[in-house]
């Protein structure tokens, strides 16, 4: 259970990440897609009813945050989560969240302003928890 709510937050985080300027990339999805290829999917084995692998619920949510436009409390959703399970929260987790925050934002013309600030937030949500 607690990957597929993971999944779901990852997926609002990501989709937050990727549209604080305004519009997802095309190339903000390409990196997405590549990481949840590489790392993400080999992170975990379960499988739904279909056999879809659980990894696929980042897409889902993903999708789901950018066609209502509802990511606006992304940050604090994924920060409560992780203050209720940050004892599941590997750190091959977390070094795959800041990895695909930071692709996701290094995808289309580098890091923006307000990318950043995402990123930093990040960061520091997972630092002061967890401390790496």
């Amino acid at each position: 259970m607690f990957y597929k709510e993971l999944y779901t937050e990852l997926g609002k985080l990501f989709y937050y990440t990727a549209g604080i300027d305004g519009k997802v990339q095309v190339a903000e999805r390409e990196a997405l897609q590549e990481l949840i290829n590489s790392k993400w999917k080999p992170l975990e084995d379960s499988k739904d009813e279909f056999g879809t692998d659980q990894s696929a619920i980042i897409n889902f949510s993903f999708d789901y945050e950018e066609s209502e436009n509802a990511a606006h409390n992304a940050l604090e959703s994924f920060e409560d989560f992780y203050r209720e399970n940050k004892e599941s929260f590997s750190p091959q987790i977390i070094q795959n969240i800041l990895q695909t925050v930071t692709a996701i934002a290094d995808a289309y013309r580098d890091k923006n302003k307000n990318e950043k600030l995402v990123l930093d937030k990040i960061k520091k949500i997972l630092h002061s928890l967890f401390r790496l």
